[in-house]
């Protein structure tokens, strides 16, 4: 049976610490900004991509994953059902991305978090019906580039329904037409070649606690990607919140995606050995996407 997410929102700042809020944002705004560790750093005349190499006496090691563009990595928000639109919950991550053959980038958005749901929508059904629940989509910059919420447009379907007939990670991306909001958008690319068990992938993201606000990547060792196209990993960082992370894509060395993160697991390898430290997490490949789209896989994942 599917969770819900608690309705106790965790990144509320606490009393003892919290996170510096931003000077000069609108008040709803620069609450969401608070709370999404986005907005104008105390950085200042650092440019949002140079802070993204990461933060001196912060980071452990420098930053030397891919480099990402503003507006490539979004916070999105749906009102769907009963729920709706609250900038000061902020549930998961978006990205914008141009599929095989299409000439418009689209926005591809997690399902589960607008429902307040733990796990993925698998089921088809179950996702077409809450889909058809969708009112309104807006999204907000990641990183802090900048501060307005942007409305998108619709929620487009796939175009080889046929080919997912069964059970699938996929039914849970929401692929939505950012309508007049596709000038503002840097979108990502599917990489050409596959992950495969042993590589290291980076979770494009900001995250709330284990490493710098700025920080753009989050490396993580894949461990296994099954036929269906479920793949987990297990990140360097063994303090890495992964709150608000589902949704993220998960990059290869070039910034290319490979896969989308859909929330944290327990990896089974790992059960037994130091299970308390370990991070890991599960998502979907680029080519079970790719199949979803009807376009051609250009290699097989490798099975573990």
């Amino acid at each position: 049976m599917l969770k819900r997410i608690d309705s106790e929102d965790p990144t509320a700042p606490s009393s003892s610490g919290g996170w510096e809020k931003t000077r000069g944002c609108s008040a709803v705004v620069g609450l969401l900004i608070a709370l999404c560790v986005i907005g104008c750093s105390s950085e200042g005349d650092q440019s949002a991509t140079a802070n993204r190499r990461g933060d001196a006496g912060v980071a452990v090691n420098a930053y030397s994953g891919p480099a990402v563009s503003d507006f490539a990595i979004w916070r999105p928000f749906v009102e769907l059902g009963e729920f709706e639109i609250a900038p000061d919950r902020i549930r998961s991550t978006a990205f914008a991305v141009r599929l095989d053959g299409e000439d418009r980038p689209v926005v591809m958005i997690p399902l589960h978090p607008a429902l307040q749901l733990l796990e993925p929508v698998v089921d088809r059904e179950a996702a077409q019906s809450a889909r058809s629940g969708i009112r309104k989509t807006m999204i907000a910059e990641a990183f802090g580039a900048e501060t307005e919420m942007r409305r998108l447009d619709k929620v487009v379907d796939l175009e080889a329904p046929s080919v997912l007939v069964g059970d699938s990670l996929t039914h849970d991306l929401l692929i939505v037409s950012p309508g007049a909001t596709a000038r503002r958008l840097r979108p990502l690319t599917l990489a050409a070649n596959p992950a495969r068990v042993g590589d290291v992938v980076w979770m494009a993201t900001a995250v709330y606690r284990g490493a710098p606000a700025s920080q753009v990547g989050h490396p993580a060792t894949v461990t296994r990607i099954d036929d269906d196209g479920r793949m987990a990993y297990r990140f360097l960082n063994e303090s890495l919140s992964l709150y608000a992370t589902d949704g993220a894509p998960l990059l290869d060395d070039a910034g290319h995606v490979v896969g989308v993160h859909l929330g944290p697991t327990v990896d089974e390898d790992t059960v037994g050995e130091e299970p308390d430290e370990a991070v890991t997490g599960f998502g979907v490949t680029a080519s079970e996407v790719r199949a979803a789209w009807g376009r051609e896989v250009p290699g097989a994942e490798e099975k573990n």
